[in-house]
């Protein structure tokens, strides 16, 4: 099962940003539960919902700490990693 909302977001405020980045426990909660929900042969199709945490910095040295922990976290992309296969088979 997949998830496909992995997104970072930066606001600028009066005091500093606001940033949200994808909550990747509650991700993996909520993928193990699909997967034991489902039936042999079909993918279940569920909505997660917004899966985000929140966060409050004051410099842009604090953005990038947690922008790029998030980062990190975030699995490869699945396309990516079956098109290097591919196209390094001869």
């Amino acid at each position: 099962m997949s998830y496909d909302k992995y997104r970072v977001s930066v606001e600028v405020l009066e005091n500093g940003f606001k940033v949200e980045v994808p909550d990747m426990a509650a991700i993996a909660k909520k993928q193990a539960e699909a997967k034991k929900q489902a039936k042999p042969g079909c993918m279940p199709s569920c909505y997660f919902g917004d899966l985000t945490k929140c966060y409050a910095a004051k410099t842009v040295k604090e953005v990038l700490k947690l922008v790029q922990a998030s980062l990190e976290q975030m699995p490869e992309g699945e396309y990516d990693t079956a098109f290097s296969e591919a196209a390094s088979k001869k």
